[in-house]
Order: C-alpha cells, then structure tokens, then sequence
C-alpha cells in the first residue's frame, strides 16, 4: 500500500559550526596500508582497522609514470554530479516536461574525498575474485607502478587529518594491448597505435583474455561494446578508455537494445560515457548478465532528458559497479510518467543476481529510483553510494529480493520535484538489511515497509543505525499481506528528526517487533523540537483509537511491544553541522551510547559501545566539540536489550509477479 503525503516546508535549525573541530588533536590512528594489483587498470588497497579513525580515510595516489598522478594527490571516491534541464519538445504521453534543476540543487557532491571509518570490517570485498578491499583504485595505465597513502580525518568544513600510513607499491600488470580510434579501420589488426580498429563493437569481440583494449578518446558513433568472453582472475579482458581522455558511446547499431554487454566472466569496462540517443526500445544502456565483471569508472544518461531507457541492469552474480555515475532515466514528469511507474537508473534483477556489490556509485535520478532490488536479487550489496536528483526513490526491494544490505548510502531529496508519491528507502521483501544510511529531505517518507504483493513479506527486515532528517514522516508501514507479514522487524538505533507529519503510520499491530532505542523527535515551522506532540500512529487498520497519534511517552507505555526505550532520548540529537548536512554527533550529545546492540545474522553487528544514527556502530571517540544552546549536558547510559534474532534464511525464492 502506498499513502501520498503532504509536502513541507521547515527553516532552518540552528547548527553548530565546525570551527570547534579544528582545536581538537588530529586522530591517533595511524593505518597500515596494502596494494594489490588487480589486473592492468586496478589496484585494491587494503588496511586493518585502527583504534580511532575519526570519520574515515583518505587515500591518495603518486605515480612517475602517470602524468595525471605526478604529484601526491587524493584519490575522490564518487563521482560529481550536475544538474538537467528537461526539454519541453520531447512529447511522451501527449504531455512535456518543464521541471528542471539546472543547478543541480537537488544533488549531493560529498564535501570530502573521505571514505567512511566501516570500509575496514569484513563486509567490505572485491566480488571479482572475493578477497578483501577497503579501496578500489582504477583507470590506471597498464604495467605502471602507482604508491599509496591513506590518512584519517574528521570533520567535513575543516577536515583535522592525522599522520600518513606508510606508502604501498603496487605495478598494475602488463597486459598485450589492442587498439581501438575513432580514426581507425577494423581490416586493421588493431596491434598498435598506427593500425586501430575503427569500432568497438569489431575490437570488443577480437580481443581475448589477458588483451587491453585501449579506447582511444572519441565519440564511437553507431556502435557497441559486445563481450562474452569466459576469462580467469588472472587474465581478464579490459575494455579500457586511454587515462585522461574521453571516449563515448553516442548510438548504437539498428536493432541493438544496449551499448555494452558484458555476457561472459572476468570482464572489465573502465572509464566508458554511454551517452546514446538511439531508442533501444526503452532498454537498458549497460547489460551485465555474466558474473564476476566490473563495471569501472563508467557514466550513463541519455543524450536527452527526458528518455525512457535505463542507465545499469545486472543479472548476473558477483559483479562489481564501483565509482560509476548514472543519471536521468525516465521523467519527472506525471503525464510522461504516470504515478512514477518508469525509469530505472540502476536495476539488480532475477534469481541469478546473487554476489553483487554496487559501490561508492552517484546514482541521480530516476523516474522510479535510482536503485532497484527485483525479482528475486539477493545476497547483494550496496555500500557507500550517493543517490539522489529529487525524482524517485533511492532503493527498493521487491518480488522475492531478500538478504541484501544497505549501508552508508546518502540519499537526497527523493521525490521533491515529482508530484507523485516517491519514498526514499522502499523495503517491499523480507529478509533485508538497512543500516548507516543518511536520508535528507524526503518529500514523503524516510522509509517504507510493505508486503507490496501477494505472496510477498516484510517480515525480518532490519533497519538500525540510520539518521532520517526532515523527512514528511519517518516510517510509513503497509498492511498487505497482514500482520503475520511483518513479524520480527528491527527499527532501532535510528534518528529520525525535523518531521513535521506523525513520525509513524504504521497499519498493523504486530507485537512480535521492535521499535526502540530510536531519536524521534518532530519539530515546528521555527525548527524547534517538539517532544510532546502526537507523533506515533501503531495498527491503524483497527481504527478507533489506534488510528489517531499518541505522544512517544504513551507508545513505550501502552504500545510496548513493540515501542520500548525510545521516550528520554526525543532531544535534540547534537550534530556536528546540520547546515552542512555533517550528521556526526558532537561529544556532548545524549544519544552517544544510547544505542543497543543488534542481532543480525546475515551481515553481523560489529560495536561495543553503540550511539544513534548513521556513525553510531563501533564509533570513534568523541572528541570535545562545541554544544548548541538546548543540547543535553549528559549522555544517556547505554541499553543493552537484545533484539529477538531472525531465524535462518528462508529455502527458496517467493513467487515472483509482474512489476
């Protein structure tokens, strides 16, 4: 069930400047850092976890042999993105879009090169060959030797950074190169530089495991990347763009559906704009159905906005997107795109798409969302990425998809310049974990949990340690499938601030959950908290008093379980900057330690002591910082309930229904 909710408008809070940052001591931390190459364009760094890290790493890269790398430099882990401008000449469905952001004010470019203090813990893996990677270094030059270093840092304005790692080597392996120009001709042999071939679609299909294909910058008209070659670990076929250039895919061949197609294993694109203005009927750009691929560096829009095709779709198992910016698929538009019911940015499909990890991505607007879970995806990860652009939700999960986790994604803005209803995070299937997650400005709900269709469940879903900032409601929970269907869900840990709606709508009454240890605090239109208003609605479906909101007091009272331990933490939460969207908590904020430590059996809960919000899993020390007027003086001590653990996973998949 979906419920469309009003839009509002809050001023802005008062925040405390970072300027007390840079009086604190740099971290202690000191990382020991590692490089591997991972074939003729990637190096993976690697580093064991330091005692304190502050708010994570930076990794910076020197080369004599790398112009671009002469000089010590950091290394920027997503992608920038910009703004669109939709074009009022294209006629979809009778109807024009005039709704753009120029500007892009609906983005967010990371105020840092920073890569969070988490990437040390094991979840963090290269699925092309399964070992561990804390960072993933690409776009390199073939048989060129590259140094690291990596430093911890906190504070986004006025990043205090700490002493240097020690400087790991690492030569990116020699492949035989091929050769590829806009200004070739493919009766060449492609050999080298004098004798390219003239297209991809020719060179892709020529070159064999342990081959480059070196792209020469360009824009490869009527053309198309086709890859289905069976290739190891160790010999892997690179389709790679020449460093420092450009080179895009502006159509592709009549009757081509995609501009890549990755059909085989151990295949990597690098560096690739896919920018077509064919229609391949409404398809998707880039196709991985194979497994252990990487998809590198790579950018995907349309040539116009508005279009209805798609940027990524994976079917297949253990690939790697890493670093890649998506962008513009579909419209916002409700005419061209009724209810939001098309495009996808970025879609994981099927019960092939097992293994995979999407990574440090910037995934912008889609007419759906950015990100999409279906058809039985699962055992997937997303880490780190942004998704944003004010159009459709950041991720959802759908039709059998479960035991995926979600982690340190900043979602932006979702559905703010659409008039239909767009969550930002949509849990539609059981079995899936949300965690680390800053969502900001959510025109509807920071979350939603439903058993969308028949045969679905929401049951088991665990959504701990997010901070959900001014969205319209915090949680909105369906009813389909009945209150069976959403047992034993997990929402602690989390806050959720600056709502002006009912923090919760939640239509069934299942006691088997729990709803504690939570930051849920409303505020007026002057931005000051309102800790004694009726925020919480609980099994609306029975109607009579239970569809009118409750103060949190009563909701740990007379709806217990599952609300517990929530009321004594509704303060104001303390970040560090709120107007710089820098949601770490000062030293003095009372939900330091007040977090409770959480079962979850599919991708473990590492943390001793536990604060709220999304850095509050085995948090650094807090060092002293500067507290805003109304701040609470005292840390709240720290809860130790236990979570009831979700049993084994379930055998076999749900059945699956049309989307």
């Amino acid at each position: 069930m979906h419920q469309v909710l009003s839009r509002f408008m809050l001023l802005p809070l008062c925040c405390c400047g970072a300027a007390g940052l840079r009086a604190q001591s740099p971290p202690p931390g000191v990382p020991n850092v590692a490089a591997t190459a991972k074939g003729p364009d990637q190096i993976n760094l690697t580093w064991p976890p330091v005692d304190d890290p502050g708010y994570g790493y930076l990794v910076e890269i020197q080369s004599a042999g790398d112009s671009r790398y002469t000089q010590w430099q950091e290394l920027k882990p997503i992608p920038v993105a910009g703004g669109y401008k939709c074009d009022s000449n294209v006629r979809i469905r009778n109807g024009v879009c005039n709704i753009s952001d120029p500007n892009g004010a609906h983005v967010y470019d990371p105020p840092t090169n920073g890569v969070p203090y988490w990437v040390t813990e094991s979840t963090y893996l290269d699925p092309q060959d399964g070992t561990p990677a804390q960072f993933i270094a690409a776009g390199l030059k073939p048989g060129t030797s590259y140094s690291f270093r990596i430093r911890t840092y906190s504070g986004n304005r006025s990043p205090v950074r700490g002493s240097y790692s020690n400087v790991a080597a690492a030569t990116t392996a020699k492949y035989e190169l091929r050769y590829v120009s806009p200004d070739g001709n493919d009766a060449n042999n492609g050999a080298d530089e004098s004798h390219p071939w003239r297209t991809l679609h020719h060179a892709s299909r020529s070159i064999v495991c342990g081959q480059v294909l070196l792209v020469k910058g360009g824009t490869y008209s009527d053309d198309m990347i086709s890859l289905a070659q069976t290739c190891t670990s160790a010999k892997k076929a690179v389709v790679l763009v020449n460093p420092g250039e450009t080179a895009s895919i502006s159509s592709v061949p009549a009757g081509a559906e995609h501009t890549v197609v990755l059909g085989g294993s151990y295949l990597v694109i690098d560096g690739l704009v896919s920018a077509s203005s064919s229609p391949q009927n409404g398809d998707y750009d880039i196709m991985v159905e194979g497994s252990h691929n990487a998809v590198l560096n790579v950018e995907t829009h349309p040539a116009v906005v508005p279009t209805f095709k798609g940027g990524v779709q994976v079917h297949g198992d253990h690939n790697l997107i890493y670093r890649s910016y998506l962008h513009d698929a579909g419209s916002p538009d409700a005419t061209q795109n009724p209810s939001g019911g098309g495009g996808f940015v970025l879609t994981v499909e099927g019960n092939r798409a097992i293994g995979n990890v999407i990574w440090s991505n910037h995934l912008t607007r889609g007419g759906h969302d950015v990100s999409l879970c279906i058809r039985g995806c699962s055992n997937n990860r997303w880490l780190n990425n942004v998704m944003d652009g004010g159009w459709g939700m950041g991720w959802e999960a759908i039709q059998g998809s479960m035991h995926n986790l979600v982690e340190g994604n900043f979602i932006k803005d979702a559905g703010q310049l659409v008039a239909f209803y767009k969550p930002a995070i949509e849990v539609s299937e059981a079995y899936n974990t949300v965690r680390r997650n800053v969502v900001v400005n959510a025109k509807s709900n920071g979350l939603e949990i439903s058993a969308l269709y028949g045969g679905s469940s929401a049951v088991h879903i665990l959504v701990y340690n997010n901070t959900f900032y001014r969205p319209a409601t915090c949680i909105f929970g369906s009813h389909n499938g009945g209150p069976a269907a959403y047992d034993y869900e997990v929402y602690s840990n989390n806050i959720c601030y600056g709502f002006a709606n009912p923090a919760t709508d939640i239509y069934v009454g299942s006691k088997n959950s729990q709803i504690s240890h939570n930051n849920l605090v409303a505020v007026d239109a002057a931005g000051r908290p309102q800790t004694d208003k009726r925020i919480i609605i609980w099994n609306h479906q029975a109607e009579g008093d239970f569809q009118y909101p409750r103060t949190l007091a009563e909701a740990d009272s007379i709806y217990n379980p599952p609300f517990s331990h929530n009321r004594g933490l509704d303060v104001n939460p303390g970040f560090v900057d709120e107007a710089g969207l820098d949601f770490h908590l000062t030293a003095r904020s009372r939900l330091n330690g007040a977090g409770t430590r959480i079962q979850d059996p599919d991708w473990s809960f590492a943390g001793g002591k536990v604060d709220l919000g999304a850095f509050g899993i085995n948090p650094a020390p807090h060092r002293a910082s500067p507290t805003r007027s109304g701040d609470a003086q005292d840390a709240a001590p720290p809860a130790d309930a236990m979570i009831p653990q979700r049993p084994g996973r379930v055998s076999g998949m749900l059945a699956k229904r049309q989307f």
